[in-house]
């Protein structure tokens, strides 16, 4: 019976532990009402409570209403929690850049992970088929999808499950008819302006006339894929580790040497892992993108961008740099700074500084504070400036004679490599006089002849 199969299905791929409570995504469609129906049947075997949740999308108009009251009234007959809400999709300003069927799938999925959240369920059932597995595949074929494209999708992408996942659309009809369930019928579902539609009334009725059993060829080739990806993944860890700079939360920097001094296949998956990592996955990247991210890493060029969906990619010198969403368009900046408050607004802070006599009691404190500096005033050559490094600067820190890379010192400094480029510096016509917050220059320290001292002081904005 179908029920074994799907429970066999959810206790293969771990969807479902003992005692968890369940989100069943429910549009009132075919597929999503056996899948609460089975799991309505599978409640005592596994402990779990079920919530119904419902995204009226409004797309439909009164056809959309209907499913709503439609799976309203099914909560109500089996006294299930509901947690429903309706949105309006008509206006794209939410969601640039995607038409009704991209703006209705992310809207979707972010009012289940909300619905979730709120209903602190520990996963959410969606009723994805074999079928819808193999639409995917090809559908992101023809947009030149790469290898994870193949995949489709998984069984398990928590918070996500798909317990139909191994079913296919067929058998998810026989037996909704065989226990006389009722559904609701999406006229849209017939409309062929949309791809997924031509691929599931066009592509695979022709490519069943090849092969009869297309779908479960198409979604097991997808498993070789996905095995095949888990195992690149852990060949490529010491070739990931040997590239990687520093990772934070939607920000990814790596060695573009290192990169380029690999096979290109190799550096493709490297790259792909650095898009995934940053995003937190691959939803519209395609093959194009890592192509055109590989060329501008291995250009001559010292600095370069590249906008992808969701994603930039920054060359800067020997680093490439991959950030979620956009950079900041403020970028580095270079000002002179006076004595007095110098006030930077946009940059969160105001910058003090005040010329006093080596005998007076000020200068007698030994500041134990990183915001505060003193350096010899008279060693220093007027006016100052205030700005963001720049390649090949260069830095003396007190306690040293020798000239290092700041590069190289904001790394032993520990400093986060996401920090350093708004990182400001104060320099004088020469050179850089203080890493703000970090150390002074020693070519400014104070010493028994300092007759004047140059106070130094960053405050941070309110």
């Amino acid at each position: 019976m179908l029920v074994d199969r799907v429970k066999g299905t959810i206790d293969r791929y771990a969807m479902i532990s003992e005692g968890e409570k369940v989100l069943v995504a429910v549009s009132g469609g075919v597929d999503s009402i056996v899948l609460f129906d089975i799991l309505q049947r599978l409640q005592e075997a596994y402990s779990i409570l079920l919530v119904i949740a419902h995204l009226d999308h409004g797309l439909r108009g009164e056809e959309s209403a209907k499913d709503a009251e439609f799976v309203k009234h099914l909560a109500a007959g089996a006294k299930v929690p509901i947690v429903s809400e309706r949105v309006d999709l008509h206006s794209s300003s939410s969601w640039p850049g995607l038409g009704p069927e991209g703006r209705a799938r992310e809207a979707r999925r972010a009012f289940l992970i909300r619905a979730a959240n709120d209903a602190k369920a520990d996963a959410i059932a969606l009723g994805h088929t074999s079928n819808d597995r193999a639409e995917t595949v090809l559908l992101n074929l023809t947009r030149g999808a790469g290898p994870g494209g193949l995949v489709g999708f998984d069984p398990v992408d928590r918070p996500f499950i798909r317990p139909l996942i191994e079913t296919t659309r067929d058998e998810i009809i026989a037996y909704a008819e065989s226990q006389k369930l009722s559904w609701r019928e999406d006229t849209t579902n017939a409309d062929l302006s949309f791809s997924r539609n031509r691929i599931r009334h066009r592509v695979i009725p022709e490519l069943s006339r090849i092969n009869p059993r297309i779908v479960e060829t198409i979604c097991r080739g997808g498993d070789l894929v996905r095995d095949l990806l888990a195992a690149n993944s852990y060949l490529l860890e010491p070739a990931w580790k040997a590239v990687l700079v520093e990772e934070g939360p939607g920000r990814i920097a790596l060695k573009r040497g290192t990169i380029g001094e690999l096979p290109p296949e190799v550096g493709a998956l490297l790259v792909r892992e650095g898009l995934r990592r940053a995003r937190g996955n691959l939803t519209g990247i395609e093959a194009v993108h890592v192509e055109d991210a590989l060329r501008l890493i291995g250009s001559e060029r010292a600095h370069g961008s590249l906008d992808l969906p969701g994603l930039v990619i920054r060359v800067q010198g020997d680093e490439v740099v991959l950030s979620e969403g956009r950079f900041p368009k403020e970028g580095g900046f270079s000002e002179p700074v006076k004595l007095g408050r110098n006030p930077f607004p946009k940059r969160g802070f105001t910058l003090d500084l005040k010329i006093i006599p080596s005998g007076s009691d000020e200068a007698r404190l030994t500041p134990d504070d990183p915001t505060i500096e003193l350096a010899d005033a008279d060693r220093i050559a007027f006016p100052l400036r205030l700005r963001t490094r720049r390649p090949g600067d260069r830095f003396v820190p007190l306690g040293m004679k020798k000239e290092v890379k700041l590069k190289d010192f904001l790394i032993n400094e520990s400093i986060p490599f996401f920090d350093r480029d708004d990182l400001p510096l104060l320099c004088d016509q020469e050179r850089i006089i203080w890493v703000v917050g970090v150390r002074i220059s020693d070519e400014v320290r104070l010493t028994d002849r300092t007759e004047r001292i140059l106070v130094m002081q960053v405050e941070r904005d309110p």
